[in-house]
């Protein structure tokens, strides 16, 4: 799904149903794949099992739960922790690949790249040309 997804972003989530981290942040990813869903970006699970084990070693997903984000233009562009503490960074990455809204201070690298530089009220400069 995700190498063959040339249109929209897609969100995966690494989680195991034994992971209390991943039930706390389960229903906060859920709601993040509902406010994003009319924005056309996909939003997968992958959980840890006798049969994905290999894949998430393939991946390196370091721990549960963690999230890949990935961009038609540039593929894997953000990796990182997904529980209820770290539900806001991933929220504020995608609306910088959805939207072009960038904090400059925090803005991830690939967005910078993506969408050139950022205003903090306007959006990407970019997009003023």
């Amino acid at each position: 799904l995700v190498i063959e997804e040339a249109e929209h972003i897609t969100v995966v989530r690494f989680y195991a149903k034994w992971c209390r981290s991943c039930q706390a942040s389960e229903p906060l990813f859920y709601k993040l794949a509902a406010d994003f869903h009319l924005h056309d970006v996909n939003f997968v699970e992958v959980p840890l099992n006798k049969r994905t084990t290999i894949l998430h070693e393939a991946l390196g997903v370091p721990s549960l739960p963690w999230t890949h984000i990935y961009h038609p233009d540039a593929g894997l562009v953000e990796e990182r922790k997904v529980s209820k503490k770290h539900i806001a960074d991933v929220r504020k990455s995608l609306r910088c690949y959805v939207y072009g809204e960038c904090d400059l201070d925090d803005e991830p690298a690939s967005c910078k790249t993506l969408y050139g530089e950022c205003d903090l009220e306007d959006g990407p400069a970019s997009s003023w040309e």
